[in-house]
């Protein structure tokens, strides 16, 4: 397979602090521009959350948060499931709340 030049125009604060982390890591430029491209194609898209201001920096933290809070929320729902209690939940098809019970029955706000 034959080599190919990538030519970028990038701000010199921005090349610096690169150069700067890679360099720490062991890696040069070339090797972090490798790496972020065999990733790329790992995922089919962009490794990484691409978000406005400062959840750019969170992004991966945010998404772990989320996870953790929908596991716990799906959690508590199977517990009161079980206690036989009904469960307020949202459909996001029909967007409309309802109480949904043990056994299956399922009553909309808007009915």
């Amino acid at each position: 397979m034959g080599q190919q030049f990538i030519h970028i125009r990038v701000d010199k604060d921005l090349k610096e602090k690169a150069d700067n982390i890679l360099s720490s890591l062991g890696l040069t430029m070339t090797t972090g521009i490798h790496l972020f491209l065999n990733s790329l194609i790992e995922h089919r898209g962009i490794p990484f959350d691409v978000k406005q201001g400062r959840e750019t920096l969170l992004g991966s933290k945010v998404a772990k948060m989320e996870r953790g809070f929908q596991r716990f929320v799906s959690d508590e729902i199977d517990r009161s499931l079980f206690a036989r209690h009904p469960v307020a939940l949202y459909d996001k098809v029909r967007e409309s709340s309802y109480l949904e019970y043990p056994d299956g029955m399922r009553v909309y706000a808007d009915e």
